[in-house]
């Protein structure tokens, strides 16, 4: 069986030249508009083909400015993927030619929110956080093909607060502004990184769901490599199995989220 095409989220070029002979499209954090990577990148240095990639919080200003950018975005542009509605109004407004993409973390979660939005937009990432037949369900009932997290660490918080600085501020600390925190009660790591538009927390461990590549009504299985080392991806691209024995985390994928409220003594 055929794998789904790919579209990798990027957070270094040299992983691009690695690539770059494979049917993959590349999706690049753009600078002053995204939150949560190592390195983001100008518009001009995006290669033919690429996707760009916007999900920090904007006010006023920064919308204007953005509908800017999107009115004179270069033609080797392909595809959009972002989180604010505000953009998908500026889409809706200019009418431009690219594949559209609305990624909202930890929401599209079902099959009819997800057609809704569908009404407007070429695809939709489906949120890591439901199980495997509820992603089953959307795949089934979807009007149009959707995006799987497939690969890589789940952005669990993200604040427009600047954290590390204001801890670093309150406790006289010197934490690295990309780093890990530990969490002093379960003893959990979480990656974390922060920039001048706020902070993101990630996952202890990059989501494996590897065994999603293969399922129909798919647009792409998206991976994204923040904290993977390029050896790191090219073995989860080359992998003909799931890799369960190296990435055993698979979330919240396994485990379904409703729970019973106890009775009141």
């Amino acid at each position: 069986m055929k794998k789904n095409k790919t579209l990798l989220l990027v957070d270094n070029l040299e992983i691009v030249s690695k690539l770059s002979n494979r049917d993959i499209t590349f999706l690049f954090p753009i600078t002053d508009y995204t939150v949560g990577f190592n390195n983001t990148f100008k518009i001009e240095d995006i290669p033919n083909g690429g996707f760009i990639f916007i999900n920090r919080i904007m006010d006023n200003k920064s919308i204007i400015a953005l509908r800017e950018l999107l009115l004179n975005l270069p033609s080797n542009i392909k595809g959009i993927v972002f989180d604010d509605l505000g953009v998908l109004n500026i889409l809706l407004d200019i009418k431009l030619d690219i594949t559209k993409i609305l990624f909202l973390n930890h929401f599209n979660c079902n099959y009819e929110s997800i057609n809704c939005y569908l009404e407007y937009l070429d695809s939709v990432v489906v949120s890591p956080d439901i199980t495997y037949e509820e992603i089953d369900e959307i795949l089934d009932k979807a009007i149009k093909k959707v995006v799987l997290y497939t690969f890589g660490y789940v952005n669990i918080m993200y604040s427009r607060r600047k954290l590390i600085t204001n801890y670093n501020h309150n406790f006289k600390k010197e934490v690295e502004n990309i780093g890990v925190l530990e969490d002093n009660l379960t003893k959990t790591k979480l990656n974390i990184i922060e920039n001048e538009y706020g902070t993101v927390i990630y996952t202890e461990n990059p989501f494996n769901g590897l065994n999603l590549r293969y399922k129909k009504n798919v647009l792409y299985n998206l991976i994204n490599t923040v904290f993977l080392t390029n050896e790191e991806v090219l073995t989860i691209i080359d992998s003909k199995d799931n890799l369960d024995d190296i990435y055993p985390f698979k979330y919240l994928s396994m485990k379904k989220t409703i729970f019973k409220v106890k009775e009141r003594e």
